[in-house]
């Protein structure tokens, strides 16, 4: 596969252009139209800006491209661990000895003359993991008789041992980690030229095993296909005041097959021009995106911003270019600082509680409405208070939880809501933001803090135990029903909560009738932690109604540790 891969552009056009309600809304772009990419970036050792101008992707090699000759540009490096002792070298001119084997200039050479040794190491660190099918080693043109009369070839593919690598001094394999692909003790080639399976490679070990003057001008590497991994890191951006972040949407282009490559883009945000040296001042990266156009979650307002992108491949033909990336901003904040939390903090698995929300509002240039994420479908809101007294509101329609409208209100206040829902994962975080609807701006973020001296808890995570099961409350709604197509009870809800899952699972929701035997399968393949919904019709797997009578509705989620079941009696009527 050659290294100029071009990524096809049709459908692309457009795909980062979205309006805004009005200029107080503003999209920073980085690729497409906006700031280069080479001009964003703070570190890409291995990203790729020329196959496909003004894209990025992993870097790729082809059949001659000699991926050595970059080792240093991408933070590799060409080492020796008894070089110097040997050779009685300074510690400069046993550098640019070493570099001068994959600086593709044939003046300059790693040479190990008038001396009586044998075992010269020399190790190479390509910076990443290529695939690789061919190594070659040759002395100068002018001293073609000083070649390598016996030497042992290894390499590591960066992966076996990397946490061993990651633990030593040195940061690289030792001997017993690396597998020998070549060794010859009466070479009489000076050209080494080795071939053998393509392979992930990023580490190479050459030892000499004969007393001859030898030396090596070049030490070339080459394969094809993507690297297996990749990250470009922006620089940190400054917005020149605090912001609110709105979207993140970004335009990517597969090459292979779609699944076995990925990205995964994550986001952080400061109030120091420096992460590294202020790291107070700066969140932890976000959970990866999981789809274009999903809100930022790095807290603001927050004046500077940064972004990574990791690239994932797990075959050498299969890739991701991204075309462009862009987000939303919004300035000024629509407060100086939300500090929110909830009560209670420890409620029993799937049971709906009565939480209380308060919300610390510091000089805000008004708000109106407050949206709340919640794990479950809220089941009654009983109030709404501001600064402790009652206030009015309207329940409207929002697919993530609870939101309230009420009238806009400016300045700093405090204010509470209380509502009835159930908790099903172990720590659950009720995320929440404030908007005014009469402007523009984007909604600001309820950041974890202390909200009122009323409550003891300080964020805004609830926590269930640990312990339990995995299957909760199968319920029905209504039961009985009659689906006789009068528009009137006509379909079956069946509702179940489920905890304590780390990952989607395969299950199944089957009715049955009271010999056991399958009267409908609904359709579920797989589920994860949380409220699940689904509706039934009366009908049987061939579309036809079945009869009156009492029907077992069953669920099965298939676990680590077994099946887990549930169930509820569903009744059907005529």
């Amino acid at each position: 596969m050659s290294s100029k891969t071009r990524f096809a552009l049709a459908g692309l056009c457009g795909v980062l252009l979205w309006s805004s309600a009005a200029p107080a809304v503003d999209i920073f772009v980085v690729g497409g139209q906006g700031q280069s990419w080479q001009e964003a970036a703070g570190s890409a050792p291995v990203i790729d800006f020329a196959s496909q101008p003004g894209w990025i992707l992993p870097s790729s090699i082809g059949e001659v491209t000699n991926v050595a000759r970059e080792t240093y540009e991408r933070g590799g490096r060409v080492t020796s661990p008894n070089a110097q002792t040997v050779l009685r070298l300074g510690k400069e001119a046993m550098e640019a000895r070493l570099r001068s084997m994959v600086d593709g200039d044939h003046q300059t050479a790693f040479e190990a003359k008038n001396v009586a040794a044998t075992g010269i190491l020399l190790v190479i660190d390509l910076g990443a993991r290529f695939g690789v099918d061919q190594i070659r080693f040759f002395p100068r043109p002018d001293y073609h008789t000083d070649f390598m009369k016996g030497y042992v070839l290894s390499v590591n593919d960066g992966a076996f041992g990397a946490d061993i690598v990651a633990a030593s001094p040195d940061k690289l394999p030792n001997k017993s980690l690396f597998t020998i692909i070549a060794q010859d003790g009466s070479n009489n080639s000076d050209t080494v030229d080795v071939r053998f399976p393509l392979q992930y490679v990023r580490y190479i070990r050459l030892e000499s095993t004969q007393r001859f003057n030898w030396e090596v001008d070049e030490l070339e590497i080459f394969g094809e296909g993507f690297v297996p991994q990749a990250q470009y890191l922006s620089r940190v951006f400054d917005f020149e005041q605090p912001s609110l972040w709105g979207r993140l949407k970004w335009a990517a282009q597969q090459q292979g097959n779609p699944a076995k490559s990925r990205i995964f883009i994550r986001t952080r945000s400061g109030n120091a021009p420096d992460p590294v040296a202020d790291p107070q001042a700066w969140s932890s990266w976000s959970p990866p995106f999981r789809f274009s156009g999903e809100q930022i979650p790095s807290p603001s307002p927050r004046r500077y911003l940064q972004f990574s992108v990791d690239f994932e491949s797990d075959g050498l033909g299969d890739g991701v270019a991204i075309d462009s990336l862009a987000l939303e901003y919004s300035r000024p904040a629509l407060a100086t600082a939300i500090a929110g939390e909830i009560w209670p903090q420890e409620v029993a698995v799937g049971r709906d509680t009565t939480f209380t929300y308060a919300v610390q509002v510091t000089s805000a240039r008004g708000f109106d409405r407050l949206e709340i994420d919640t794990p479950a479908p809220v089941t009654q809101v009983r109030s709404m208070r501001l600064d402790g007294q009652d206030r009015a509101f309207t329940l409207e329609e929002f697919a993530a939880g609870l939101a309230l409208s009420f009238a806009r209100v400016t300045g700093s206040h405090t204010l509470e809501v209380d509502f009835d829902t159930a908790v099903l994962r172990y720590e659950t975080v009720f995320t929440g933001r404030l908007r005014d609807t009469q402007t523009a701006s984007l909604p600001q973020n309820v950041e974890s803090g202390e909200a009122s001296a009323d409550l003891p808890g300080g964020d805004l995570s609830v926590r269930v135990p640990l312990r339990g099961g995995v299957v909760h409350q199968v319920e029905v709604a209504p039961n009985p029903f009659s689906p006789n197509d009068d528009g009137v009870n006509d379909l079956a809800t069946i509702t179940f909560d489920l905890s304590h899952l780390t990952e989607e699972v395969p299950a199944s929701l089957v009715v049955l009738d009271l010999a056991g035997r399958p009267v409908a399968q609904l359709p579920v393949a797989s589920v994860h932690s949380g409220r699940q919904h689904l509706a039934w019709d009366g009908q049987d797997a061939g579309g036809d109604r079945v009869p009156p009578g009492l029907y077992l509705v069953q669920l099965e989620v298939e676990t680590d540790s077994g099946t887990k079941r549930g169930h509820r009696v569903l009744a059907v009527v005529y």
